[in-house]
């Protein structure tokens, strides 16, 4: 069991480095990943658990709100095709916007 612990603090310690926004650790009696978010954003503040550090990081990419990996890959050249076609020039335009903040969205109080 002590190299299954290590295993999964080593496999939560990397998927911790790839997504900065959220604490992740590997839970030694469960056997599962867990994730939180680490500060109040758009997402809304809950728990994430998962069988692998992958499914977790899929689950991550969810509540994200970003495509996941298994999503069909895109064909490259494809958009810019289409954009020449019609005229929009479709190569300059941005890949992927950040998004705004919800002035909408509930605030969590911290009390210090």
């Amino acid at each position: 069991m002590t190299s299954e612990s290590t295993a999964g603090r080593s496999a939560a310690r990397a998927l911790a480095a790839k997504t900065p926004g959220w604490m992740v650790w590997y839970g030694e009696r469960t056997g599962s990943f867990w994730a939180v978010p680490r500060a109040a954003t758009r997402i809304v503040a809950r728990l994430l658990e998962a069988p692998t550090p992958g499914d977790l990081e899929e689950e991550i990419m969810k509540a994200e709100g970003r495509p996941s990996r298994q999503a069909a890959p895109e064909q490259p050249g494809r958009d810019q095709a289409a954009g020449e076609q019609d005229g929009r020039g479709g190569g300059d335009a941005p890949r992927h916007r950040r998004a705004t903040a919800d002035p909408q969205a509930p605030r969590i109080p911290v009390n210090h």
